[in-house]
């Protein structure tokens, strides 16, 4: 007889474990889930299963992610080893579990949930596509047209002390970035499958990115530092027989220019799925960043928008004026822009503006230049 929805336990691991290499096959033939994702295998409470006995047949886990923007902290959830036994499906467990994990995400206090995967499956419990992402390809014959970097040095990774500690400050100085103890950073930097680069030169450590190698191609995961050391390690690429490099970056990076002028192409797209669990705590969270555009595009007044979600209470004010940004929560009126669950996401997290993404009255066309917000995770720290 089937058990769950029930909260996983430290008994449950290895059940998760083998479920997750069975239905993630190409990760368990490359090493297993567990080494190549420890950082979304470490918090064993984080889940919900269902149970045949002690054998754990469908599971989904959800990963504790404190996102940094602009100095504020947002709490983040995201899913992970979302998956069902073979011989188990079709019997409604996934959207048991599902239900039951977004229950617990919103009771938890998480701003808003991050995933991989389809809006087929998703979109029909309030997850849809957001976020904007830059992807840069690189090749021998682009980054020639640039003058190389001298005087730097070019190592690979060896886990010390000294080498952690660099990077650690070289990320912590991000903007938009997940907050990392130094746990998470082993485990990150760690990860079977990945390779993490450092370019050195008289001042050390200087530069860093973890890569994945993908045939010919070094697939860049995680960067930062000096962007003429990231240049220095792009050179080592290709100049070891990796016919070309591809680079995601978030929307707004000071190595995107750098990454403009030695890439032979780019393209834009949607990075993860979400779903804001609480609206008022995920608008909260930007307010840094949305005073900031409202001051730089130089808005000189006070204006307000109530914007609610289409079938629940959740409706929030957002008062913006050159001081600050203020978000509170409303009741619903004439005025108020409702909109529903996947229409929320892309209002808020774009990848376009939000008259590119939803019916806006003409009267809420400023919100133009201050949406979408932008937050990042790093390729190599998604779960």
């Amino acid at each position: 007889m089937i058990q769950g929805p029930i909260r996983g336990s430290l008994i449950d691991a290895d059940s998760v474990i083998e479920l997750a290499n069975e239905c993630f096959q190409n990760d368990r033939d490359a090493g297993g889930i567990l080494a190549r994702w420890p950082h979304a295998c470490y918090q064993v409470n984080n889940r919900f299963v269902m149970k045949d006995g002690d054998k754990v047949v469908s599971h989904v886990g959800y990963v504790d992610q404190k996102v940094m923007v602009e100095g504020q902290e947002i709490k983040v959830a995201g899913l992970t080893c979302v998956s069902t036994w073979p011989t188990y499906r079709g019997q409604n467990l996934m959207t048991q579990l599902l239900n039951r994990s977004i229950e617990a995400m919103t009771e938890e206090g998480y701003a808003f949930s991050d995933l991989g995967g389809d809006t087929q499956r998703y979109g029909h419990f309030g997850w849809d596509n957001g976020g904007r992402v830059l992807d840069f390809y690189i090749t021998k014959r682009s980054l020639n047209d640039v003058n190389a970097p001298t005087g730097f040095q070019v190592t690979q990774y060896q886990a010390s002390s000294k080498e952690i500690d660099a990077i650690i400050a070289i990320h912590d100085q991000e903007p938009l970035r997940m907050k990392r103890n130094r746990e998470l950073y082993e485990m990150l930097l760690g990860r079977m499958g990945k390779q993490v680069w450092l370019a050195s030169n008289n001042d050390g450590i200087v530069a860093y990115l973890v890569s994945e190698p993908d045939g010919t191609r070094q697939r860049v995961m995680e960067f930062g530092g000096n962007e003429e050391g990231m240049h220095a390690i792009f050179r080592h690429f290709i100049d070891t027989n990796n016919e070309s490099i591809s680079v995601q970056s978030p929307w707004v990076h000071p190595m995107n220019y750098k990454l403009f002028s030695v890439s032979s192409g780019w393209n834009v797209y949607c990075p993860r799925m979400l779903k804001i669990m609480n609206l008022e705590s995920t608008l909260s969270g930007f307010t840094n960043q949305l005073g900031r555009r409202y001051r730089e595009f130089g808005f000189q007044n006070r204006q307000a928008v109530s914007v609610g979600i289409e079938g629940t209470d959740q409706i929030v004010e957002i008062e913006f004026s050159p001081d600050e940004v203020i978000v509170r929560k409303t009741s619903r009126s004439s005025k108020t822009l409702i909109l529903s669950k996947r229409e929320m996401v892309r209002f808020v997290f774009g990848p376009g503006t939000p008259s590119a993404m939803v019916k806006l009255p003409s009267e809420l066309r400023f919100l133009d230049a201050l949406l979408p917000v932008d937050f990042y995770l790093w390729v190599n720290e998604t779960v």
